[in-house]
């Protein structure tokens, strides 16, 4: 590889110097002063495309997923080709919803080995697991601040659902809402500065009707974005931080809205009159993938992966069979997305390119696999 490099260095260098010549030839001369200027530009160009032949094939990536085909929801990880198949945890409780940390060397999840649900973390390759939270309540969705420095999540421990942050080793658990409703899905702003979650805590339609709110990172400024008489539920954050995705059914079925991340401009995307789902947005924020039932194959009840423009154009369906095809996952290259089926009798993980091209399933078992999570750069 180093050989070819130095080949690459020369040649473009040569090719480069020999320009000029012809360059000042063809034109009586330049002045010496253009002259090294041009012969600067030639070398300059050589070493960038040194630069690139040395640069290492980008790797296929890994994903994180939980299975149960050892007889209970274990943590395991795989590269993203399906390859190497490892398992990271190993006992008689269920270990679930792992979330890799930014810098992908650490691995949040939840279980209940300790006889009730709380948050652990561990290393990459399964060492080092720690329980961070310990109280005999439920704690769970664990969700990493964008610097991995803290961890948001829901906890039941004052008799109702509330959102805490805590720092990554666990320590300074703070309480961020407080009020005798639910508040939940935490979801990070891009930049930390915010979180964004669900709520019922104002309590209309009969006190079901959930609204997406947003506060400031330490808990203050809670902010009520929507507010309709429906539900309104799954917020996520486009990656510049400027919108948010989110569900509702405020038009009578489950349909994809966006709106400004102050709440203001909000638009519907999709509309038809079956269910619209879990939106995940393209790591460039160009497009947002989605599920939908919206084809009624499978008396209705079948679920397809589809994609559209960020302002709903383009909708586009990827997957078509009789199983239930959801959770769109994007990869950080924005080139594949993870996703789950039903279609060969059991759930497994699949990946397909970003139009939909190449499905191919990664786990191959006759259990449940599920919650596929790639690793933040790819590698």
């Amino acid at each position: 590889m180093r050989t070819r490099a130095y080949l690459i260095f020369w040649a473009v260098l040569f090719i480069g110097v020999v320009l000029v010549v012809v360059l000042v030839g063809c034109s009586g001369g330049f002045p010496d002063e253009e002259i090294q200027e041009k012969v600067e530009e030639a070398v300059g160009t050589a070493m960038s495309d040194l630069s690139l032949a040395t640069m290492p094939v980008p790797t296929t990536g890994r994903i994180v997923f939980e299975s149960d085909r050892d007889g209970n929801d274990e943590i395991y990880v795989m590269d993203a080709d399906g390859s190497k198949q490892t398992r990271l945890t190993s006992n008689p409780a269920d270990d679930e919803a792992p979330s890799w940390s930014p810098d992908r060397s650490k691995i949040a999840f939840i279980s209940d080995r300790d006889r009730n649900r709380d948050i652990y973390v561990m290393d990459a390759d399964g060492s080092n697991q720690t329980r961070l939270t310990s109280n005999s309540e439920l704690d769970d969705e664990p969700s990493w601040s964008p610097d991995g420095s803290k961890i948001a999540f829901v906890s039941y421990r004052d008799r109702n659902r509330d959102i805490y942050v805590m720092d990554a080793d666990g320590s300074n658990q703070t309480r961020l809402t407080s009020n005798k409703e639910k508040d939940e899905a935490p979801s990070w702003s891009p930049d930390g500065s915010k979180i964004a979650f669900e709520s019922n805590r104002d309590r209309s339609y009969a006190g079901l009707n959930y609204e997406i709110y947003v506060m400031d990172a330490d808990g203050s400024n809670q902010t009520r974005l929507t507010s309709n008489s429906e539900l309104d539920d799954e917020p996520s954050w486009s990656p510049d931080g400027s919108k948010i995705a989110f569900v509702s059914y405020r038009d009578r079925n489950r349909d994809i809205y966006v709106m400004d991340a102050d709440g203001s401009n909000q638009t519907r995307l999709t509309s038809n009159k079956e269910k619209d789902e879990a939106p995940s947005w393209s790591p460039d924020g160009s497009k947002i993938a989605f599920e939908s039932n919206r084809d009624r194959s499978y008396a209705g009840l079948n679920y397809e992966i589809y994609v559209m423009d960020a302002d709903g154009s383009g909708q586009t369906r990827l997957t078509s069979n009789s199983g239930w095809d959801e959770a769109p996952s994007w990869s950080p290259d924005g080139s594949k997305i993870a996703f789950i089926s039903d279609r060969d009798g059991n759930q497994g993980i699949y990946v397909m390119g970003a139009d939909g091209s190449g499905q191919t399933r990664l786990t191959s078992n006759s259990a449940w696999n599920d919650e596929p999570s790639w690793s933040p750069d790819g590698s």
